[in-house]
């Protein structure tokens, strides 16, 4: 998705008359997207805030919130194009402090630029950000679409009287409508894990979901290719068919071109996915589905 390079550094701010932002709810906003997500650009936080992928308001808010120190910005090449990131300063950090938004682990967990600059983080981050911002795009007057990211998302456990991190989706939408409220942890799954691994992190869910949460919750996992997502089915239905009482949903960044795709039916799940036993066992996802019956 993106990157030539990472040979990236944090723009400098030599020659930039100081500024003092109005610190209203817009600012807030963006900051708190901004945490949520670890990193975003100007694209992403037009579609979480407006519906659409470019607005000049947009564009000068973070602009004037860079001038005021509140966020640092870096230029990344993608293809033959170069976007614009920013990511949260000391000073925009301690402006959510005193907001009282969040608790102080999740200020806290926020990554350092060298950390959030590193290959694998930022490519996570960036592709975690661009699927639910694209998300975002389908909200209207009759359907609601509110996101937390990795850090808000979290759900803590204790364990030998230490405080341990249970589920880390890496967002969580919430999907309402008048009549129904449904709520969605997703997990993007970009490289290969081990079949333990992958496993071990679903038995989380099902071991602190609560049993009136089963059918109201749903995991929604995204791979990055088809081959993965049918590796994952084989993988459960072979070794650790209990998970299935979960309601777990699958698809690939091959059926997502655009915001409405999330809308449509590309996901797999228990009663869609087939096992084929000509020859060597195989999954086949010939039927899918859509992520709930009322969109």
């Amino acid at each position: 998705m993106y990157l030539n390079t990472l040979d990236v550094k944090l723009t400098p701010r030599t020659d930039v008359s100081s500024y003092n932002v109005d610190i209203n709810e817009s600012t807030l906003q963006i900051l708190s997207l901004i945490l949520e997500f670890k990193l975003a650009s100007n694209c992403h936080i037009a579609r979480f805030l407006t519906g659409q992928d470019q607005t000049k308001y947009i564009y000068r808010k973070l602009r004037f919130m860079w001038r005021a120190k509140l966020l640092e910005s870096f230029k990344v090449l993608s293809g033959s194009s170069t976007s614009l990131f920013y990511m949260l300063s000391k000073k925009g950090l301690k402006l959510l402090v005193e907001s009282r938004r969040y608790e102080p682990r999740h200020l806290k967990n926020y990554p350092t630029a060298k950390t959030l600059l590193s290959w694998g983080l930022f490519k996570h981050e960036a592709e975690i950000v661009e699927l639910a911002s694209l998300e975002s795009l389908n909200k209207s007057a009759n359907l609601d679409i509110n996101f937390k990211g990795e850090d808000s998302s979290q759900l803590q456990d204790f364990r030998d009287n230490k405080q341990i991190e249970a589920l880390t989706p890496d967002y969580t939408v919430t999907y309402k409508t008048n009549q129904v409220e449904n709520k969605v942890y997703t997990e993007f799954e970009r490289t290969r894990k081990s079949n333990e691994a992958l496993l071990n992190k679903i038995q989380r869910y099902l071991d602190f979901s609560a049993p009136q949460d089963l059918q109201k919750h749903t995991l929604r996992l995204v791979f990055q290719t088809l081959g993965m997502e049918r590796s994952f089915w084989l993988n459960i239905f072979l070794n650790r068919p209990s998970l299935l009482k979960l309601n777990i949903l699958t698809t690939n960044l091959n059926l997502i071109s655009g915001a409405k795709q999330f809308l449509e039916p590309i996901y797999a799940s228990e009663s869609t996915v087939k096992l084929n036993k000509d020859g060597p066992l195989k999954v086949e996802v010939s039927q899918r589905v859509k992520l709930f019956n009322f969109l």
